[in-house]
């Protein structure tokens, strides 16, 4: 059935018969029913403008959303990177000073081998030193010794 416009309510005629409805009731209904049927086309009219615009707006926030989501997803996998580039470097530096540390010591150690070798080649030079300062000296007691004796046997 094709659709009924306000216009066509207006310019329908209807034959008049002996038998039939009262003309002004009939011209009273219809005028009601086109004035009720161009409110209901406004309003439907408005409703489609209403639902365009809502329509605009859900794929503007569809496209946001996707935005959002990827901005999320990206956030994600810069913080994921940047913790991983921070426990590399972390380790990193952890793994040199521990390299660090080791030199340190190892350093110590060799440094503390040659003081002990020094103090061990000391006490062997003040131990021979002593024993030549000994013989010198048992050598001026025997001659000093050697002179008083000496001294005693001349008159």
């Amino acid at each position: 059935m094709p659709r009924i416009t306000p216009l066509d309510i207006i310019n329908k005629d209807f034959e008049v018969v002996r038998k039939g409805y009262d003309v002004d009731e009939v011209a009273t209904f219809l005028d009601g029913v086109r004035d009720e049927l161009e409110e209901t086309l406004k309003e439907k009219m408005k409703l489609e403008d209403q639902l365009r615009e809502k329509d605009q707006e859900i794929r503007r926030m569809q496209e946001n959303e996707g935005q959002i989501k990827d901005t999320l997803v990206l956030a994600k996998k810069l913080s994921e990177d940047l913790e991983t580039n921070s426990r590399r470097e972390a380790d990193l530096v952890l793994g040199e000073a521990r390299l660090e540390a080791q030199r340190v010591i190892s350093s110590s150690h060799d440094e503390h081998g040659r003081m002990m070798q020094d103090v061990h080649r000391l006490k062997g030079l003040r131990a021979r030193l002593l024993a030549e300062i000994k013989a010198v000296l048992d050598t001026h007691t025997a001659m000093l010794e050697s002179v008083e004796a000496r001294a005693e046997e001349t008159p």
